[in-house]
C-alpha cells in the first residue's frame, strides 16, 4: 500500500552541504501543526554549495510531498529446540 502525504515546510537553515527544513501539515488532523525537521543534502543534487544556498535560500517556503509505502512485516523464522 502506498500512503501519501503532503505537507509546507520552511528552510531553518542551509551551510551549502544541507539545509533543514521544519515541515507544517496543511490537511486532515495535521493542519497548520508543526511536524517534523527534515533535511535536504546538497549531494543529492548536481549544485555547488553557493547555487544549493540560492536554490534553498533561509525562509523559503516549500511544498513537500512524501509517499511512504506500508507493507506487512515478516515475522522471523522461529527454530525448534530439541531436548
Amino acid at each position: 500500500m502506498l500512503a501519501s502525504k503532503r505537507v509546507e515546510g520552511e528552510v531553518e537553515y542551509n551551510n551549502g552541504e544541507f539545509a533543514e527544513v521544519q515541515t507544517i501539515g496543511i490537511e486532515g488532523i495535521e493542519k497548520d501543526l508543526l511536524s517534523e525537521t527534515t533535511q535536504i543534502h546538497r549531494c543529492d543534487t548536481e549544485d555547488t554549495p553557493e547555487e544549493f544556498q540560492q536554490r534553498f535560500p533561509v525562509g523559503m517556503r516549500l511544498n513537500i510531498l512524501t509517499i511512504t509505502e506500508i507493507t506487512k512485516k515478516r515475522a522471523p523464522l522461529r527454530r525448534r529446540l530439541s531436548g
